[in-house]
């Protein structure tokens, strides 16, 4: 798939054109030798771009049980692609790392130069604490992808995505608050990706408006609008209440430092707008995770 150059031109998304125009969808063939092939190439960009890949993810995406998705997995072990690491961050038990072999191949079939660093232990080669939130984000990124209506037809949610560990690298000065994820959506806008998968507080919902108008409004606008992926009904609930009210309350705050109000009305309006609370995916993430 190859993204048009002119993707959105009130955003830098040419900065991310590099990793949009990485092909993510997993297609289905009645070949076995090209599925098995597709499979492969699939697993090893997906574990490149979020630092591993979890057999919960593949399993939904390849539309395959348990058995036979640890079964592919493993046999990618012993071709010396990836590495498997145990783990009671995961959900199941386990996740697998790229191995030195599979970072060289994931080079060659994104044409992306990213770093690799090799670990006595597989499980060093990753966050340990954000291994949850990371195989969700990374459920939901592949599940948007892949989406489809209820007679089966493509319908995906976005066509191209960035993830966190990519958006660090194209980011690294401390001035640009991180995201979860961009995707690239099907009118060529950039969504943020944010998850949401537990209780925050009312300043924490401050910080991230502010982050989110930064990133919307500023003279360097990163991204068109805002997705924030809540994993329950109560924390739906939760973020919409506070939203609500820092939407509100904001323009009539002031900043000690410059005297400007945190808001401004026509800011806080935006931002309503562009912010949108998806409840899509907290099924399936409750159904997988926990």
């Amino acid at each position: 798939m190859t993204i048009d150059k002119d993707t959105s031109c009130n955003t830098n998304s040419n900065v991310y054109l590099p990793y949009f125009d990485i092909d993510m969808h997993y297609k289905k063939y009645k070949n076995r030798r090209q599925q098995g092939q597709v499979k492969l190439e699939w697993t090893i960009k997906h574990a490149m771009r979020f630092g591993f890949v979890s057999a919960i993810v593949c399993a939904e995406v390849w539309q395959t049980n348990r058995a036979k998705t640890l079964e592919f997995l493993n046999k990618l072990v012993g071709m010396g692609l990836l590495q498997a690491a145990k783990t009671i961050r995961a959900a199941d038990g386990r996740i697998y790392v790229l191995t030195y072999a599979g970072a060289q191949y994931a080079r060659e079939l994104t044409q992306i130069d990213f770093p690799f660093r090799s670990t006595s232990e597989p499980i060093h080669q990753v966050n340990q604490n954000s291994i949850m939130h990371d195989s969700i984000l990374s459920l939901v990124l592949a599940i948007g992808i892949q989406n489809s209506n209820s007679e089966g037809t493509p319908n995906p949610l976005w066509k191209a995505y960035l993830t966190e560990l990519e958006f660090k690298r194209l980011f690294p000065s401390n001035d640009v608050k991180n995201v979860d994820a961009l995707v690239l959506l099907n009118n060529n806008e950039v969504a943020a990706i944010e998850i949401e998968h537990s209780f925050k507080r009312k300043q924490q919902h401050e910080q991230s408006i502010l982050k989110f108008k930064s990133a919307l409004l500023d003279e360097q606008k990163l991204y068109d609008k805002v997705f924030l992926i809540v994993a329950s009904i109560k924390i739906q609930q939760d973020t919409q209440r506070f939203y609500k009210q820092l939407l509100n309350e904001m323009p009539t705050r002031y900043d000690k430092k410059t005297k400007q109000p945190l808001l401004r009305e026509a800011e806080a309006e935006i931002l309503n707008e562009k912010i949108v609370i998806r409840t899509k995916f907290i099924n399936l993430i409750d159904e997988k995770f926990y």
